[in-house]
This record gives C-alpha cells, structure tokens and sequence, in this order.
C-alpha cells in the first residue's frame, strides 16, 4: 500500500497542478461577456435522478497485495438544488445535492481462519456534496459561449458495510469521512437547448473514521465465534479526487433534463488495532486491524430538474 500511496500523492500533485494552470488559463480569457443566458437556465432549480453507482473496495496489505475486495453496482437517487446568479457578467455559483445508494456488491475475501470465501456484502451509503465558486464568462470557445467557474467544494461521506448480512465473515462496520478540495467547473452552450459541462476536483479526505457495529464474528469455517471490543477508530486524512461530466438539455424556461457521470477516488489509511476474545468475557486471542484501503466509484445519474 506503501506505493499505492506514493502512486495517489503524485497524481494529486499533478492533479493540483492541473487544476491551477486550467484556472489561471481559463480565467485569463474570461473578461466583461455575458454569461449565457441557456448556461444561467441549465445551472438554477430544483433536481432530481436516479441511476447506480459503481463502486471498488479494496483492502491491502502492507506490501501492497490485496486482502479483499467489494465490486458492484448500487442502485442511487439523487436530490437538490444549484444557483446562479443573473448578472450578465458572472457571480455567484452553489450546489447542494444529496446522494443515496442501496444494494449489494460481490465480496471476494477471507474468513478468519484464512479460507477464501466469496459472498455478497449490503451497502448503505449516504454523501451530501456543496460547490461554492464564482462565475465568468468567457467567449468564443469552439465558437460558442461559454462560462468558467473555480469553486470550493466539500462534502460528507457515510457507508454502512454488512459482510454477509452481518454474520459469517465480516460483521458491520461504518465508514465515515468528509473532503474538501478546490475544483473547476466550465460549461458550453451548444445551442439554445444543449449545455455541456466538465468538472475536476482535487482535495483531502477530512476526519475518516471507521466504528464496528456488530461486537461478533462467527467463523463458519472453523465454528469459532470471536469477540470484538466495539470501538471507533481513525483512518487518517488522504488524497481526494474526482471529475465528472454532463448533458443538460434545457426543455423551455422551466424544466430540464440531465445526464451525468462522475468518478471519485479516496483511499482510507489502517486504523489501530482492535483486542479479538473468544467469547464475550473470555480469552484474549489477539488483534484485529483495519487495513489500508481505497475506494473509487463511478455515479450515473439521469434526472429531471425545475427551475426555481
């Protein structure tokens, strides 16, 4: 995991970089246009889609070999709602929006007994993502307007994990972090109905953390039950990434209706190591340690939105 990590800082050091000289670049063209007023349509109201998220776990070894890994789709809807402000030449730029994914993935692991195993693990997860940047217009990109925004971006992250429904393999655990990153969104008016847009974000994961919920593991390949001291522990704050496009092809002065895909990539460092007993008030057997990890995921979201 040690290079993995090396591998992460270095694209995040080259992904910073990006997003300053697309900045710098981009904002250098931007001067007293009109913002477009399809881009102000396409960007304001209320929104709502559904879709799935794609999302790969992985927990590795200090020598960066795999422990076990989650792949699979998770159905999702989306809700909320974004801003712009109507000065013809730029302003204010929000976002708040609300995800929710629920469903099962493919585990393919170990119990603890070192048997590989392949079973199914229940994922419940829950983000809130806010944009917060500023708007200019910028003309004459591929002939068309055009507007750039800079903005900061945060969010919050929670995923309940149930390997095997809770018993056999894993138990439950919950995931939980927040980030905040710098980011650059831009936007193209295609036509008076079409507006296409690609963002970057590059940042930091904040305070992630991991509780185990369930103070029990059965074993089935040995029959032995072991017990956990439920405890919370931390993971570490480390690079955070994604990018996304979109489609948005404004209906009337009213209503919309959107596309969009975006990539996320984090990763979580090991936490301290938990005591493992034999029962309840038993033996002491010895220590259990989350791993270091990563996780990227891919959210496909079609959805309809209102202007407000």
């Amino acid at each position: 995991m040690r290079n993995r990590r090396s591998v992460l800082r270095r694209d995040g050091v080259v992904a910073g970089g990006l997003v300053s000289l697309a900045i710098s670049l981009l904002a250098s063209c931007a001067h007293a246009a009109d913002v477009s007023y399809v881009i102000q349509q396409a960007e304001t109201g209320f929104f709502f889609g559904g879709g799935a998220l794609y999302q790969h776990y992985a927990e590795t070894r200090t020598n960066g070999t795999t422990l076990d890994a989650e792949t699979g789709f998770i159905p999702s809807f989306t809700v909320g709602a974004s801003g712009m402000t109507t000065n013809p030449q730029g302003g204010l730029y929000w976002r708040a929006a609300y995800t929710r994914a629920s469903g099962s993935t493919n585990y393919s692991g170990y119990t603890l007994g070192g048997t590989p195993v392949q079973t199914t693990t229940a994922n419940t997860i829950s983000e809130f993502r806010g944009r917060l940047g500023d708007v200019f217009a910028v003309d004459h990109v591929l002939g068309v307007p055009a507007a750039v925004i800079p903005y900061l971006g945060l969010g919050f992250h929670h995923w309940t994990r149930n390997i095997d429904n809770g018993s056999g393999y894993g138990g439950i655990e919950q995931y939980s972090d927040g980030h905040i990153g710098i980011g650059l969104l831009g936007d193209i008016a295609v036509n008076r109905h079409w507006v296409l847009g690609l963002s970057v974000l590059e940042g930091y994961t904040v305070g992630a953390q991991i509780q185990s919920t369930l103070p029990f593991i059965v074993d089935t390949s040995t029959g032995q039950t072991s017990f956990y001291d439920t405890a919370t522990h931390a993971l570490g704050d480390r690079p955070y990434w994604d990018a996304g496009l979109k489609a948005i092809y404004v209906i009337d002065p009213t209503w919309r209706v959107y596309l969009r895909v975006r990539r996320t990539t984090f990763h979580y460092g090991a936490s301290s190591a938990t005591p493992i007993f034999s029962s309840a008030n038993g033996a002491f057997i010895g220590y259990s340690q989350e791993p270091n990890s990563s996780t990227t995921q891919t959210l496909t979201t079609l959805g309809v939105a209102a202007r407000f």
